[in-house]
Parts: structure tokens; sequence; C-alpha cells
């Protein structure tokens, strides 16, 4: 089963993507949306939590690759996943 990797700071990011496989779903939570922004963002396909994107005013400078997602997609990631790992 892939894992779910949340990042909770934008610095945890780089350390994640070191170690994440290409199947492994990498979630932006709480500050780590701001490596979603268009500058920081990689190539890679990464989800960030719509409610933390809305409150940091972040919706129009996302990357494309990323894909924001609610509160209900976060329990299906989790329960679709295992391990679930944090990075702070």
């Amino acid at each position: 089963m892939a894992t779910l990797h949340m990042v909770s700071t934008a610095a945890a990011l780089a350390p994640c993507l070191e170690v994440a496989a290409d199947d492994d779903a990498i979630l932006l939570l709480g500050n780590g949306v701001y490596a979603a922004v268009t500058a920081l963002a990689p190539s890679r396909a990464l989800l960030a939590l719509h409610a933390d994107v809305t409150a940091r005013g972040l919706g129009r400078r996302l990357g494309q690759a990323v894909r924001q997602i609610d509160e209900q997609e976060l329990v299906t990631l989790a329960v679709a996943h295992e391990p679930i790992v944090s990075w702070r």
C-alpha cells in the first residue's frame, strides 16, 4: 500500500520528496501549503488542503501540479494509505 505523506511546513517538502515513492500521496496542510506556490512547487503532483490554501490567500498562486482537496477527501486518503507519515 502507498504511503500518505502529510507535510505541515514548507521546509519539510524537500526531505519528503527525497524519500517519497512515485505512487505515494503528498498532502500539504497548515503552513506546508506555502510550498505549493508556483515559484516553489515541484512538477510532481501534490495535494493541498483547500481550507489551509484559502486561509493563507494562496488560491490563485498554486503550481499547476497542485490539486486542492477538502476534509472529506483527506479522510478518504487516510483510509486508503498506510502508513501515514507526518513531516514538520
